[in-house]
């Protein structure tokens, strides 16, 4: 279920000239709620989720498409979002034989938020860029099925915590700009 919240905060702004001047800001919530404002919310199910390679691009596009469509509203392909992920894990905590017992697996989310067809000579325009970082961590034990259910866990809850991250921000871009 979808909560909806809106948070607006007044503050208070001083030009460089000295005046000051009270704005009001939308916040937007990333802790499971979705504060987005109904034109916020159209212009993200308008945006299509590029596919992205291998079993872990397809758990964040699933979960990056089921933000985005919010309501059930889904009407992709006014924008299109790129994004490429790379994993990388480290061991952390060395055993005496030389052996790692705890990792992290690193999650680099890359993505390019497009207007296609929207830029000079009928090219796409890029409206947005960034890359989210998710760091994540299980514990390797004498079990190894326990092992590989352990490190598919922490790598499936860093893509949804980078699918969130990505959403938030584009909700943000949204906010900021009027892509009408």
């Amino acid at each position: 279920m979808s909560r909806t919240a809106f948070s607006t905060s007044s503050v208070d702004c001083i030009s460089p000239t000295g005046s000051s001047s009270r704005t009001s800001r939308r916040l937007v919530l990333a802790a499971g709620m979705t504060a987005a404002a109904p034109a916020v919310t159209e212009q993200l199910a308008a945006v299509a989720v590029g596919p992205v390679p291998d079993r872990a691009g397809q758990i964040y596009r699933n979960n990056l498409e089921r933000l985005l469509a919010g309501e059930g509203r889904s009407h992709p392909g006014r924008y299109r979002l790129d994004s490429s992920i790379r994993i990388t894990e480290t061991g952390l905590a060395i055993n005496e034989d030389a052996t790692a017992s705890r990792y992290n697996v690193r999650i680099v989310v890359s993505y390019r938020l497009m207007a296609p067809h929207a830029g000079e000579n009928n090219a796409d325009r890029l409206l947005a860029d960034g890359t989210v970082t998710q760091i994540n961590g299980y514990d390797q034990i004498s079990a190894p099925y326990a092992t590989l259910v352990s490190r598919q866990d922490a790598i499936e809850r860093a893509l949804k915590e980078a699918a969130r991250e990505v959403h938030t921000r584009l909700s943000i871009y949204f906010d900021q700009h009027d892509e009408a």
